[in-house]
Formats: C-alpha cells, sequence, structure tokens
C-alpha cells in the first residue's frame, strides 16, 4: 500500500502546489522593497532583463560602460514549462535556470576576479528543498514533470552557489543564492 501511494502523491504534488499557488503568492507577496542603497560606480550584469525582476534592475543600469564587473546577478529563469528542450538540447529547465548561469558565470569569472572586491548572486526558490538531481535522468527524458524539473534547477543553483563560494575562498569574490518571494511575471 505505500509502495503505491508514494508514486501517487509524487504526481499529484504538482497539482496541489499549482492549486496552492494563488495562496502561498499572497502570503509571501507582501514585503516591498524600501532599500536606498546604491553601489555608485560598481558594474552589475542582470541576466534574465526581458521582464520581471532583471528588467526592472537593468534599465537602471544600461547606461553604464565601464571595464570592471562588480556584480554578477544570474536571474534568467523558466517555471513549469511543458518538456522541451533548449537550442543546444538541454531539458529548458535545467538549460535556462542553471547551465547558462554556469556557463556565463565561468565565462566572466576572471573579470569578477579582477575587479574584486565582487560577488555572484544566484536567484534560486525555496523550491529548491523539494529538487533532487537525478543524474540518470537528468534530461528529463525517462520521467518528467514541469514543477519538479523545476526545483531540480533551482537545487542546482544552490549547489552550484555552495561550489563556487569553496573554490573562491579568499579571493575577494563572493557568491550568494536568494529566494527574491514570489513576482508576478511572465
Amino acid at each position: 500500500m505505500v509502495e503505491l501511494m508514494f508514486p501517487l502523491l509524487l504526481l499529484l504534488l504538482p497539482f496541489l502546489l499549482y492549486m496552492a499557488a494563488p495562496q502561498i503568492r499572497k502570503m509571501l507577496s507582501s514585503g516591498v522593497c524600501t532599500s536606498t542603497v546604491q553601489l555608485p560606480g560598481k558594474v552589475v550584469v542582470v541576466t534574465g532583463a526581458n521582464t520581471g525582476i532583471g528588467k526592472e534592475t537593468a534599465k537602471e543600469l544600461a547606461q553604464r560602460e565601464e571595464k570592471h564587473l562588480h556584480v554578477l546577478i544570474n536571474n534568467a529563469g523558466v517555471m513549469m514549462c511543458p518538456y522541451s528542450k533548449t537550442a543546444d538540447g538541454f531539458e529548458m529547465h535545467i538549460g535556462v535556470n542553471h547551465l547558462g548561469h554556469f556557463l556565463l558565470t565561468h565565462l566572466l569569472l576572471e573579470k569578477l576576479k579582477e575587479s574584486a572586491p565582487s560577488r555572484i548572486v544566484n536567484v534560486s526558490s525555496l523550491a529548491h528543498h523539494l529538487g533532487r538531481i537525478h543524474f540518470h535522468n537528468l534530461q528529463g527524458e525517462k520521467f518528467y514533470n514541469a514543477g519538479l524539473a523545476y526545483c531540480h534547477s533551482k537545487l542546482a543553483n544552490i549547489l552550484f552557489t555552495q561550489e563556487l563560494a569553496r573554490r573562491l575562498k579568499g579571493s575577494g569574490v563572493t557568491t550568494y543564492s536568494v529566494h527574491p518571494g514570489t513576482v508576478q511575471s511572465e
């Protein structure tokens, strides 16, 4: 009996999350940022700047041309997509939410080190707690669930951030993973 209930619960979890999403969003969205902190003389790159948080942040920074890079915010992301693959052949969630950030971070790492003190901010989600890294099914070809694929990709963000922190210790580059709360964007 227990053996039958776990797969059933696993299948129902995304539906339950979908049904609870409006209540969860309402509960978590009451906060408004009131910070007046400025970053004079600092250069920031924000991914996912076509809508939502990334767009609003990037609009403020778009006027600058600098030789340094002080902050990299890996913000681009997708959520609950039907099964599809990126142009490079990766499952969409892991490709957009993690692998793109992984590659961009590594391409910019020397510039971040040269600009130290600098930081890398990976936008993740509390949903990472439901994630698991299934190396035997990383592309979701054996089993796919859009909600869980999102959770898995956000766990990958957390693990990447922790490993970066370990490898960059003493370099002047610090790493952070953040849960921004719920945001209504495309």
